[in-house]
């Protein structure tokens, strides 16, 4: 009976952080503390991509990203530690609370973490806005909430 007193306490009290996110009235999560956005941009028509990590106090957006130069992109920050084939990468280390990101099947919007590839561009009607927001759940927050690659039905892997 003690244990299981424990364990009820333990479960209640202990947080686990996650990275949440939201889109068109569906919630999931991860438990990864970094993950990546991908989408191919407007203009240049070429994939862009932003690495972030999860914090206490929100996300950093360590690195960025891209295979075309355009306006808008970066070019004052200093050159990413790790360059990619192919791409010219930026340190940026911005710090944000939360994460608002529109994504459309144009641009072909993705989530990428772990081993798993999030097809956000299928998951939700064009412009449709999604949230990521670090959180810490309970363990009785995760049994109400699926993983992100758990609901995937649109091809993601």
């Amino acid at each position: 009976m003690a244990a299981l007193v424990c364990f009820a306490l333990w479960a209640s009290l202990s947080r686990q952080s996650v990275i949440e996110v939201q889109v068109d009235g569906k919630v999931c999560y991860f438990t990864e503390p970094n993950f990546q956005l991908r989408w191919i941009h407007s203009v240049e028509k070429q994939w862009w991509e932003e690495q972030y990590q999860r914090k206490n106090d929100g996300l950093l957006l360590t690195t960025t990203y891209f295979q075309a130069f355009g306006a808008g992109t970066p070019s004052t920050e200093a050159l990413a530690p790790i360059q990619k084939p192919g791409y010219l990468g930026y340190q940026i280390n911005e710090k944000l609370p939360s994460l608002n990101w529109v994504v459309s099947r144009l641009t072909k919007g993705e989530l990428d973490y772990a081993d798993y590839r999030l097809l956000i561009h299928k998951w939700a009607p064009d412009y449709s806005e999604v949230t990521i927001t670090p959180k810490a759940y309970h363990l009785i927050d995760r049994l109400k909430k699926d993983f992100c690659h758990e609901r995937s039905s649109d091809g993601s892997r």
